[in-house]
C-alpha cells in the first residue's frame, strides 16, 4: 500500500476515534447535567423511611428544589423561612430554608410568595430537615409568583403528634416514636384541646395541650410553643391566650421537631405564628361546636324562661 494512502487512512481512523470519544463524553455529560438539573420536590426531599426521620438526601447539594409557598418568616430575622408545597397537603409537604451565612438570600420575600430554591444543601439539624443556603454554593431563591393563598392547615388528631415521654433516669423528654415526621414544618391544626401544663421543654416555653374528651390519656396530648408567634410582646414565654385550663376549639401552627439527645431532648412542638392561630372556646358556644351561630340561639331558646313557673 502506498505510504501516503496508509498515513491518510490512519489519520481518518484517528479522527473517527476522537469523534467517537467526544460523542461519548458529550453523552455522559448530558446525562450528568440532566441528573443535576432535575428539580426535586419538597416531598422527595422530606419523605423518608428512616426511623429517626432523617431525609434520604441528607448532605446532598440540590441543584433545584421546585419549592412552594412561604408560610412563615421567622420573626426578627430574614435568615429562616418555611416553604410548603400545596401539591402535598397530606404529609411530607413542607421544609425550612435557612440562609446560614446571612448573605441576604432571603431578603425581599413575603409570606404568600411561591418560591423555588437553587443550589441548597439538605441538612438535618437537631431533628429538623433544612435546605441550607451556603454562600460557596451560590444559592438563590426565585419568586415565581406573589400573593398566593396560604395552604389550608391539615387537621390532625392530637394523638398523631403525641407529647414526649419523661425519662426518669435522664430527666429528659423523648418522643415515643417519630410517626409525626411527615407533618414536620407543615401547617397543621388540632381541635378541642385544653392547656394542662406549662414550663416544659428546652427553654421552659412549651405547654401541654390535652384532648378535651380524653382528659386522662397522655396519648391524646401534644406540646406547643409560641416562640414563632408574631403577636408576642417583650419577654413573654406564652401568648396571652395561653393560660392553665384554657380550652381551645382549635390551635393551628407549624410542627417542628427539636432533637438534642446529648441534652436529653427529643420532641415535636406545634408553633403558633399569630393570634388567629388560637381559637378560644367561649361559653356563648352553647352546643360546643366551636361556632357561635343560630344553632346556639335555638338551643338557648329551648330554655327561655325555663324554671320561672
Amino acid at each position: 500500500m502506498n505510504k501516503d494512502i496508509q498515513i491518510k487512512i490512519e489519520r481518518e481512523n484517528t479522527m473517527k476515534t476522537k469523534l467517537m470519544i467526544l460523542m461519548i463524553v458529550l453523552a455522559v455529560f448530558s446525562m450528568v447535567s440532566s441528573a443535576l438539573a432535575k428539580p426535586y420536590s419538597i416531598y422527595e426531599i422530606q419523605c423518608t423511611t428512616d426511623p429517626n426521620g432523617n431525609s434520604q438526601l441528607n448532605g446532598m447539594l440540590i441543584g433545584e428544589c421546585s419549592g412552594g409557598i412561604i408560610t412563615c418568616i421567622f420573626p426578627g430575622t430574614r435568615t429562616r423561612i418555611v416553604v410548603q408545597d400545596p401539591n402535598y397537603p397530606d404529609g411530607w409537604g413542607a421544609i425550612q430554608v435557612k440562609d446560614i451565612d446571612q448573605m441576604g438570600y432571603l431578603d425581599n420575600i413575603s409570606i404568600g410568595n411561591y418560591v423555588r430554591i437553587l443550589n441548597a444543601t439538605v441538612e438535618e439539624y437537631r431533628g429538623t430537615t433544612f435546605l441550607q443556603m451556603i454562600a460557596e454554593n451560590q444559592p438563590s431563591v426565585t419568586v415565581v409568583s406573589s400573593n398566593n393563598l396560604i395552604p389550608e392547615p391539615l387537621i390532625v388528631d392530637v394523638s398523631e403528634i403525641v407529647s414526649p415521654v419523661y425519662g426518669p433516669i435522664s430527666g429528659g423528654y423523648f418522643a415515643a416514636d417519630h410517626n409525626a415526621e411527615k407533618y414536620e414544618s407543615m401547617l397543621i391544626s388540632i381541635e378541642n384541646v385544653i392547656v394542662t401544663a406549662v414550663d416544659l421543654g428546652k427553654n421552659s416555653d412549651n405547654y401541654v395541650l390535652q384532648d378535651y374528651d380524653n382528659p386522662d390519656d397522655p396519648n391524646f396530648s401534644c406540646w406547643a410553643s409560641d416562640y414563632l408567634n408574631n403577636d408576642m410582646e417583650g419577654e413573654q414565654l406564652y401568648h396571652p391566650y395561653v393560660v392553665q385550663d384554657q380550652r381551645f376549639c382549635s390551635i393551628t401552627g407549624i410542627l417542628e421537631q427539636y432533637t438534642r439527645v446529648s441534652h436529653d431532648w427529643d420532641y415535636y412542638q406545634l408553633l403558633t405564628t399569630y393570634t388567629g392561630d388560637l381559637k378560644r372556646y367561649t361559653p356563648a358556644d352553647i352546643n360546643g361546636d366551636c361556632m357561635v351561630d343560630f344553632s346556639d340561639f335555638a338551643e338557648f331558646c329551648q330554655y327561655w324562661l325555663w324554671g320561672t313557673e
